[in-house]
């Protein structure tokens, strides 16, 4: 539901996550808005507080509202793509010489003895080119993936970026921010909008990463 419903479910999300919560009747004439919420409440995500308002239920759940929704999400699809394996918000710790340290990792997909790596990113859906913050984290977004790629992968090995936001402008038919996407091109990062964001757009982008570049 919030993958069908992202533009809308990102106002709310902000909402539910401070104290003030969603008031249930400012937004009782809205269905899809109601059928989201009933469904976040379904799920012990969302709870009524004291005060009658709409908040995250906890700390997890505001972990899920805030971007876990995409990692399980990614995951669902890495394995509708045909991985042998999957696993999202995976911690690894590394060790070289006297520097130690740890990555967390969004998704990790395999294939065989082949990995990919995504890393998620719940972001502003509508692109803003005036906006140098929202242009700097699309942009560490892809050096962090590219990074993760360098570090942990091999020779074949793919990584790509899922994020929110809107980066094709369809009446143009070109990219909203195009020395972002001719970066990810150079350095081989797939990157995944809001566009794509629909199931099965989804699965087929992230069946990139998963097979890699030798059996498509």
């Amino acid at each position: 539901m919030i993958e069908h419903n992202y533009p809308l479910f990102e106002p709310l999300r902000d909402q539910l996550m401070t104290r003030q919560g969603v008031v249930p009747e400012m937004v009782s004439d809205h269905e899809a808005l109601m059928e989201l919420l009933d469904h976040l409440r379904a799920q012990e995500i969302v709870r009524l507080s004291e005060e009658g308002r709409l908040v995250a239920a906890d700390a997890a759940a505001r972990r899920f509202l805030s971007g876990g929704w995409l990692e399980e999400l990614a995951w669902l699809a890495a394995m509708a793509a045909g991985a042998d394996e999957a696993i999202y918000s995976q911690v690894l710790g590394w060790r070289v010489g006297e520097f130690y340290g740890e990555n967390e990792i969004d998704l990790i997909v395999r294939k065989a003895e082949r990995l990919g790596f995504v890393s998620c990113k719940a972001l502003q859906s509508e692109f803003n080119a005036e906006s140098k913050k929202h242009r700097a984290r699309l942009m560490d977004a892809l050096h962090e993936a590219d990074n993760l790629c360098d570090h942990f992968g091999r020779e074949g090995e793919r990584v790509g970026i899922l994020v929110t936001t809107d980066l094709i402008d369809e009446v143009r038919d070109q990219p909203r921010y195009m020395a972002l996407m001719g970066k990810a091109a150079v350095l081989d990062v797939r990157i995944i909008p809001l566009e794509e964001l629909e199931w099965n757009s989804l699965v087929s982008a992230i069946g990139e990463i998963v097979h890699g570049r030798d059996d498509g």
